[in-house]
């Protein structure tokens, strides 16, 4: 008998233990639904839109060379001389850089000026007599010819008669004769077109040349410009003579420039404009690496908004716990960020992007 209540009781501890049992694990199916309902909504991070006053500008960098260049190229072939033909070394517009050797050439010069003064002095004694109103004119013409000093010009003969009688004399073949080896002395003689220096050299002096061949580059070092690679968007609000902020890792401190031009056609690799700065600025060297901005202006109401939370020209502002895409205007984007316009004081909007956001997706963020 009393075994028979121990079962009795042992069984009924069994089936209220069971009880219990099921009743806890239906608790915890229920905290595990209730934790599936709130993670349904996206808690998310926001930011209160405050519009204000923007500084547009482009970021530009690039590679400064002089807008004054040129190759240094031979029109002649012989032995170089110039002991001063060396890099770094200045010269003045006009300098003799150097000279191919042409004393074979300067002789036969003086040869033909020598026969073209001789009969130009016989062409003025008869014009004297016959065409009086051109004696004074072409007596200073004989008066120019000299061995010194380039050939004069040509007086300007109006009078027919006049001209078929010079070409009768055969002066204009003595002229012309002369004026081509004095042509081809002058490519000879290597001169300075501007004031600069020498920033590359390829031969010594007493060098054998030969035609065409490329002795040095010679630049103004004074004047120097870069060209930078801008999206379209940016450099359609670029205009010239806009001001440039320069700046380098070799220096502190900002130098300043100016937009010189504009190349407005696209790059079918990069799909991206180029612009060109210039600057005189004597801190600024020739061959330096340079970055900065271009100076747009300043745009009221607008925001300045993180790059990546755009999206085909939306972006997404909270309205009754929803995301909600509103439409804006991309006034200039940066590498991160973009200036826009299009939203209104104190909209909420997202301050990091989400995955798998929607238009009415609903969402809880902190107030």
């Amino acid at each position: 008998m009393q075994e028979t209540k121990r079962k009795i009781i042992r069984a009924l501890l069994i089936i209220l233990a069971s009880f219990l049992f099921i009743k806890l694990i239906m608790s915890f199916k229920k905290d595990t639904s209730i934790n599936e309902l709130n993670e349904s909504k996206r808690l998310i991070n926001t930011e209160i839109v405050n519009l204000e006053s923007n500084k547009i500008s482009v970021p530009v960098y690039g590679k400064l060379s002089s807008t004054k260049e040129i190759n240094i190229v031979t029109e002649a072939s012989g032995i170089f001389y110039s002991k001063r033909f060396k890099t770094g070394i200045k010269f003045s517009k006009g300098d003799t850089l150097g000279y191919i050797k042409y004393d074979e050439l300067e002789s036969n010069l003086n040869s033909q000026k020598s026969n073209l003064l001789n009969q130009t002095s016989k062409i003025v004694s008869e014009i004297k007599f016959d065409f009086p109103e051109s004696y004074n004119l072409w007596f200073n013409f004989m008066d120019e010819i000299s061995f010194r000093k380039p050939l004069p010009k040509l007086p300007e003969i109006k009078n027919k008669k006049l001209k078929n009688f010079l070409s009768g004399k055969k002066f204009f073949n003595s002229y012309f004769n002369a004026k081509s080896i004095e042509d081809r002395l002058k490519k000879h003689l290597i001169i300075a077109e501007f004031n600069g220096s020498l920033n590359e050299v390829n031969i010594k002096n007493g060098t054998t040349v030969t035609f065409g061949q490329m002795i040095g580059k010679f630049h103004n070092p004074s004047i120097l410009e870069f060209e930078s690679n801008t999206t379209i968007k940016n450099t359609l609000l670029i205009k010239k003579n806009m001001e440039v902020s320069i700046k380098s890792d070799e220096y502190s401190g900002e130098r300043i420039g100016s937009v010189s031009r504009v190349n407005k056609t696209i790059n079918p690799s990069s799909q991206n404009m180029s612009v060109f700065i210039k600057t005189n600025d004597q801190d600024l060297y020739n061959g330096m690496y340079v970055f900065g901005e271009i100076i747009i202006g300043e745009i009221e109401n607008t925001f300045l908004i993180k790059r990546n939370l755009i999206k085909d020209n939306y972006v997404f502002i909270i309205n009754n716990n929803k995301l909600v895409s509103k439409k804006i205007d991309i006034i200039q984007i940066f590498e991160e960020n973009a200036v826009i316009k299009g939203l209104a004081n104190n909209d909420v909007i997202l301050s990091e992007p989400i995955k798998g956001a929607f238009n009415g997706m609903e969402v809880r963020f902190k107030k």
